[in-house]
């Protein structure tokens, strides 16, 4: 079974982009270009963004944070990294917050339209693969495979593009 796995997640990161075994993709939390300041959350509240239980940046607007699709590879390292959670394990948690009046971020099914999504709405956050960062969005908080931080770690990102 475990070869199995194993096996699947070679598979796995051959085929998505950006993502290897050996070096996992470096996560930016980005907001849009035209935001006038840099870090709308620090990030210690990256994770209360998302859970929804910090609703405004420390500007006062109020805050959309964006995910991936549950079953995007990027969302599962983003959730088990930042939330300590699974994609999974949260549908009891937003059902429940449902009947609260508090919804879920917003989700997309790509990178690309991560990157659309939070260009052009009002106070979105969302995250990508660090490399595909372009002049629409700007980084503020980058999530490595053991650790989230306010300064840019060193990236290797490859020059091919699929």
């Amino acid at each position: 079974m475990r070869l199995k796995l194993f096996s699947i997640w070679i598979i796995v990161a051959g085929i998505v982009p950006g993502f290897a075994l050996a070096d996992e993709p470096v996560i930016a939390v980005i907001v849009s270009a035209q935001t006038a300041y840099t870090v709308p959350v620090a990030a210690n509240d990256l994770s209360s963004v998302y859970w929804r239980k910090k609703l405004y940046d420390n500007h006062g607007k109020p805050l959309h944070p964006a995910n991936l699709s549950s079953d995007h590879p990027l969302r599962l390292r983003f959730s088990q990294q930042v939330l300590h959670s699974s994609p999974r394990s949260q549908v009891g948690y937003w059902n429940e917050q449902y009947f609260h009046g508090i919804q879920p971020p917003y989700t997309v099914e790509s990178q690309e339209a991560m990157i659309r999504y939070v260009a052009y709405t009002e106070s979105a956050i969302g995250y990508i693969d660090a490399c595909k960062v372009d002049e629409r969005v700007k980084p503020v908080i980058w999530v490595t495979a053991n650790k989230i931080m306010g300064e840019p770690p060193a990236l290797r990102c490859s020059t091919v593009t699929p």
